[in-house]
């Protein structure tokens, strides 16, 4: 699993041999064999290195020795998702693993807007993730409620950009939002409580929002799933 902000580790292990000598590491997309990252003559070997992962990857070679050819990588976004095609050869003999990497970037504190016109209120949120979330409105009741959804292409940092609101006549909105992203096992919810009066006077009506705070935070719990998924070859 890659993070938004933290290092990738593609795990990879063999039958060790002390002498380094006959080593090579390869890495490589298994979809249409890209270069990685390469080992060989006891020193990276990068020539051949696709460009899009030029300073972005190292082995820890202090651990060559020991059987650990993973990866690391660094930064990493959503068009490093895939497979990745480990292969080792020494003096015992010849293997390679097949790793899979998913992507994701937790959803930024969901920011809070309100739109009031003379005859319903809005209210909105935005954030910023990926990939795609589930997103959901409940009335006082528990009850789901109709609501607009907006989700852009991915922004310049690889992020979805969603933005959702619900629309209300009633003088009292008292609803919950709630944005699941669950390849990271995220969940964000929002409690939102707020009445207006209409001070209507000759020509129209004026919305008096009297916010009774609680835009508040219902809970706010973040966890993740760290799936790692490692072959271990044996050479």
């Amino acid at each position: 699993m890659a993070i938004r902000g933290r290092p990738a580790v593609l795990g990879c292990e063999f039958t060790p041999d002390p002498d380094l000598s006959s080593l090579v590491v390869t890495w490589q997309r298994q979809e249409d064999s890209r270069v990685v990252h390469s080992f060989y003559y006891q020193q990276d070997k990068l020539d051949r290195q696709s460009p899009e992962y030029h300073n972005r990857t190292s082995l820890y070679i202090s651990e060559l020795g020991k059987g650990n050819a993973s990866l690391r990588m660094h930064p990493v976004g959503p068009k490093d998702a895939g497979r990745y095609l480990c292969q080792v050869s020494n003096a015992k003999g010849t293997g390679k693993a097949l790793i899979e990497l998913d992507y994701g970037a937790f959803y930024s504190e969901p920011r809070f807007n309100i739109h009031v016109n003379s005859t319903a209120v809005t209210v909105q949120f935005e954030t910023e993730g990926f990939p795609k979330p589930e997103v959901i409105w409940l009335g006082e009741h528990n009850q789901n409620l109709s609501y607009h959804l907006e989700i852009q292409d991915q922004t310049e940092d690889g992020l979805f950009y969603m933005k959702s609101s619900y629309e209300v006549q009633k003088p009292v909105v008292n609803v919950t939002f709630t944005l699941k992203n669950h390849l990271l096992n995220q969940n964000l919810q929002r409690l939102v409580f707020l009445s207006y009066v209409s001070d209507e006077d000759g020509d129209g009506s004026t919305a008096i929002i009297i916010l009774s705070i609680l835009s508040v935070i219902l809970f706010a719990v973040v966890m993740f799933l760290l799936l790692r998924k490692q072959i271990k070859p044996y050479l």
